[in-house]
């Protein structure tokens, strides 16, 4: 098979439930990190926009010196000699879908944190020490979910390249890859945000749908008979999760889940049993314009084109 997007978006979306189960895992670890991190996901969203322009300026390193270390072990000194470039609120407000007012606050919460700092004037991310050390620990994880999202695309459309081999590139050519993943993540939190216009909605919504996709796996359904064939799926509405659980899982105080569980309820995208009062995912809330075909073709479309840059860029080294 030829790689290109168009054909890892295809073959994704013919093994849609089995991709789902391990890419739903993947974004809640993802999700509820920034969460704790950074005291809610929509500041985690500013973090991620400021990290992007710091990989992006030391990418521009190597068009002057083609020999220059991009990897994982040289970040953060190649990080040190990044100079903030002034960004204004109207365009990180624009870029990450938030209300320019919005956007104003969290980046002072986030320079009181000391996430974010100045340096020469213009605010920057630009951790304190503790911070790196938490976020080396956790990076490597990262790269290694990462990569098995990239082993299952692999098989799928018949490339073999060992997961060490893809690791090993990635820290390798970190600010590359990582540039590239963290535009992925920034259009995926965008493309959410202005359907809920809440993050934490979307993050509380995985929870039930990664359920879901753990007991339908086994069919192995594709995204249209997902989208379509809504009989295909009643065997698997059972499975249900506590707002308890909910809350366990990501972090979230279990008032505020049992708040916006309900409003997930209210938009129609999950139901409540009234017996056992769990929650549980139900197929027409997939024909909403919240969730519908279109949008999470559009969130395949995101990832495709990451992993194809990965995958050709990876499979031409090794």
């Amino acid at each position: 098979m030829e790689l290109t997007p168009k054909n890892i978006e295809n073959k994704i979306l013919e093994n849609y439930i089995e991709y789902q189960y391990l890419f739903l895992e993947f974004q809640s670890k993802f999700l509820s990190d920034l969460f704790l991190r950074y005291q809610g996901i929509e500041n985690g969203n500013i973090v991620l926009y400021y990290a992007r322009q710091v990989h992006q300026d030391i990418l521009r390193k190597k068009d002057y010196d083609l020999n220059f270390n991009l990897s994982y072990e040289k970040f953060w000194k190649n990080h040190n000699e990044i100079v903030p470039k002034k960004k204004s609120i109207i365009k990180i407000a624009t870029d990450t879908s938030l209300p320019k007012e919005t956007a104003r606050r969290k980046i002072l919460l986030l320079t009181k944190l000391k996430v974010l700092n100045k340096k020469n004037k213009n605010t920057g991310w630009l951790p304190n020490e503790q911070y790196k050390i938490n976020y080396n620990l956790l990076i490597k994880t990262e790269i290694t979910n990462v990569s098995k999202l990239i082993d299952f695309v692999c098989k799928k459309i018949n490339i073999f390249l060992p997961k060490e081999e893809v690791e090993k590139e990635i820290k390798e050519k970190f600010s590359f890859y990582w540039f590239h993943y963290l535009g992925a993540q920034l259009e995926y939190l965008k493309l959410w945000s202005k359907q809920f216009n809440d993050l934490e909605l979307v993050f509380i919504f995985l929870q039930v749908a990664h359920l879901f996709s753990a007991k339908a796996k086994k069919k192995n359904l594709s995204h249209y008979e997902i989208h379509n064939e809504s009989s295909a799926l009643k065997e698997f509405i059972s499975a249900s999760i506590s707002a308890t659980s909910v809350s366990e899982v990501t972090g979230i105080p279990r008032a505020t889940c049992v708040r916006k569980l309900e409003i997930l309820v209210k938009l129609n995208v999950i139901e409540q049993d009234n017996n056992s009062r769990r929650y549980y995912f139900i197929p027409s809330g997939l024909a909403d314009n919240l969730v519908s075909q279109k949008i999470t073709k559009k969130v395949v479309k995101i990832f495709s084109n990451f992993f194809f840059i990965c995958i050709r860029a990876i499979n031409a080294r090794t």
